[in-house]
Parts: structure tokens; sequence; C-alpha cells
């Protein structure tokens, strides 16, 4: 099974239960890097509510994922700091920490190597075993149309089963999928989101942040466990193609 994305920063655990799921993550870096998107940014919670981190970059027009510099002014020292100020009083914050803090640290120039960077070591922290590509690195699979290209990732990483996004579900088109053979698999993880012992209790519980707020609560071996938990039940019941 694999699972297509632009290569997020600190991802949600939407796309940490794709890391445990599939066989394959192949990671968008060769289209446009989305100003306010998911890719240089993500979100904590903090005594004062919730909190972006954000990775600067040198911005250009119409840059890409791959070509997104990061800007001379990204202090990992900071970053590091702010998320220990945020989850400091919680169980798990050095064993999270020693997990993303080498590669914040690591000096990467490029946006698309930190975040490979980060996602490489979280997954191995929930004991993933997905294979990370990156479709800039693939041959034949650009100069299409969206459902062609999709059809000839999967092909050109040896799968035929695609996780897909329920937010996908919009424009997604399964029967052309079919045609070339790939099956689509239904991830309605939103409406599914686990509940943990999340820090800050008297704000009440906010989902969709980023990992480290799991994994500061209940560590990375508790997020893998809720992680697979929760995919041992949806597989029951997730739903294929063109179903509702």
């Amino acid at each position: 099974m694999i699972y297509i994305e632009q290569p997020p920063f600190l991802p949600w655990l939407g796309f940490c239960e794709a890391l445990i799921a599939c066989t394959t993550i192949a990671l968008y870096d060769d289209v446009q890097f989305v100003e306010r998107g998911w890719q240089n940014r993500n979100r904590i919670k903090t005594a004062n509510g919730i909190s972006w981190i954000t990775v600067p970059v040198a911005r250009n027009t119409g840059q890409l994922i791959r070509d997104t510099r990061i800007a001379n002014s990204f202090d990992a020292v900071s970053m590091v700091r702010a998320i220990r100020l945020a989850y400091g009083r919680s169980p798990y914050a050095d064993e999270a920490l020693q997990v993303i803090e080498p590669p914040l640290s690591a000096g990467h120039q490029w946006l698309a190597d930190l975040n490979v960077d980060l996602l490489t070591q979280i997954a191995t922290a929930l004991g993933s075993r997905a294979s990370l590509l990156l479709t800039s690195r693939m041959s034949s699979t650009g100069s299409c149309n969206k459902t062609e290209r999709l059809a000839r990732i999967c092909t050109a990483a040896g799968e035929r089963d695609l996780w897909a996004g329920s937010g996908t579900r919009q424009y997604l088109d399964t029967t052309a999928l079919a045609k070339n053979g790939i099956t689509v698999t239904w991830n309605e993880y939103a409406s599914r989101h686990p509940r943990y012992a999340q820090a800050w209790v008297k704000q009440g519980f906010t989902p969709n942040l980023s990992v480290i707020d799991a994994a500061c609560a209940i560590g990375w071996a508790g997020v893998s466990a809720m992680l697979r938990a929760g995919l041992d039940d949806y597989r029951t019941t997730a739903s294929t193609g063109d179903a509702p």
C-alpha cells in the first residue's frame, strides 16, 4: 500500500498512521511550495493555547518544494526551546525531543531535506517499515494529469493499493485509477482522531496537532500502539473505490 503527500513538517497523527499502514510513502517534492501550508510549519499546544512553529524559508514565485531553501534566520535552538517550554511538564518530553532535535539541528539548507530527515527519524521511532521515496527521483511520473501521475507513482513504487485521505474524494478519479490496476482505500482519519492525555488539560483536548504533542504525552511507543490499535479497528470497516 502507498500513501502520497507533500513532505510535511512535524506531521499530524494522520500522516503518522500512514507510516504504519503503508509499505511506501511517496513524497511530492516536485510540486509547488504552498505558503501557509504544512510543509514548513505545524501546531503545538502551549500554556497560552495553540501556537505555530515555523521554519522560515526563502520564497520565490512558483518555486517547487525541492527548490525551497531554509532561510538563514531559522534558529533550531529557539524552536527546540519553544517545544521544550510548551511540553516541559509532559512525561515523555525528553524522549520526544531526542528524536526530532538532531534533524532540526543538522544544518539542512533545503526544506525537503529537513522534512525527510524528520520523517525518517519519526518513522523509526514509531517502528514503521515504510520506504520513503521522493517523486522527483522517480522516472516517468511527471508531465501528465493528476490521476495519471498518481497511477505512475504507484507503478514506479511497485504498489497497487493507494491509501487516500478522505479529503481527496472530491477529485480523485477512482475509475481511471482502477483502469490502471490501482485500488483506492479511503482513510477517514479526521473523524476518528484518538484522544490521549494531552498537555494543558484545562484548555480541553485539541486534535490535529503535530505528532510531537502526542509523543511528549505518551511517548513514541505509546503513539505507535495507539495508531496501530486505531488502524486495526478501522481496517475492518474501511471503504474502497467509490464507496461512500
